[in-house]
């Protein structure tokens, strides 16, 4: 019965074989890559179109001038919020194992960019902050001694 086949038989037989087999798989697990492949895309019901009103419920409504510098605020206490916040970034980022000089000293140079705060009238007010701000990154670490030895 074999030597009735011929090669050439067989080797289309199994050519043919393999074509279906490869055509089945592409179509039972492949299907929509290759439809896309040819332009043929499938259409999801829920990647349906969103209307505008529904992307607008999406986004809370802010208000502009929230974004905005306050302008009613003066110039020291302006001076002096800019200190904080460039201060608080800067502990907040330091070693918490650094020594008190260093610390003391970047405070230091970050105040020494704002000339305003060393006036007479805002000294309390800086030694205040700069009070606070230690004892919210190395609690019981500084004194008052220590704050004002940064002066001299």
């Amino acid at each position: 019965m074999l030597s009735s086949i011929s090669w050439s038989q067989y080797i289309t037989a199994i050519i043919t074989l393999l074509i279906f087999y490869y055509c089945f798989v592409g179509f039972k697990y492949f299907r929509w890559e290759i439809l896309s492949l040819i332009g043929i895309k499938k259409v999801d019901e829920k990647n349906s179109p969103i209307s505008v009103a529904e992307i607008k419920k999406q986004f809370t409504s802010c208000n502009h001038a929230d974004f905005l510098p306050k302008e009613n605020l003066s110039e020291a206490t302006s001076i002096l919020q800019q200190f904080w916040d460039e201060a608080n970034a800067y502990l907040a980022e330091m070693n918490p194992e650094a020594p008190k000089e260093e610390i003391l000293f970047a405070v230091k140079m970050i105040a020494g960019k704002y000339p305003g705060l060393h006036s007479a009238g805002h000294n309390q007010e800086l030694e205040t902050a700069i009070s606070g701000l230690l004892a919210q990154y190395y609690p019981e670490r500084f004194t008052e001694a220590d704050i004002k030895y940064m002066w001299v």
